[in-house]
């Protein structure tokens, strides 16, 4: 975690192809619960907050291999993942009041699958 003057910019690298949409609809409901548990339990692992944040923007990048997916078919990943950072206490909750924002840039070919989650805001109560 980066602060300066209250502003804070925390980056999560995940070494792992995020699940997708099209994933998600052709699984069943238990294998969304299995993915979801995974990706939530992963951040709220790796999340070590100093402070609370407000007004974050969430950017994520994709470095991919082989298919490239669609810039947000990993939607079901990041929300299972803010969701763990929730669960952290890094946000009070994701809604709109604190997560202001959350931009998807296109995926990149890489030799490895990574998911790179960055997330900037300001430390809540300033």
């Amino acid at each position: 975690m980066i602060a300066e003057e209250g502003r804070f910019h925390i980056v999560f690298e995940v070494w792992e192809r995020p699940w997708t949409v099209n994933a998600e609809r052709a699984g069943n409901r238990w294998d969304r619960a299995k993915k979801t548990k995974h990706w939530r339990e992963l951040f709220a692992t790796l999340t070590h907050p100093q402070a609370m944040i407000t007004d974050a923007t969430v950017e994520i990048v994709l470095e991919l291999r082989g298919r490239l997916q669609d810039t947000a078919a990993c939607m079901p990943a990041v929300k299972a993942s803010i969701d763990g950072m929730v669960d952290a206490k890094l946000f009070d909750d994701d809604t709109g009041e604190h997560v202001k924002s959350i931009v998807f840039n296109a995926p990149s070919r890489a030799k490895q699958d990574k998911i790179t989650i960055i997330v900037k805001g300001r430390q809540h109560g300033n």
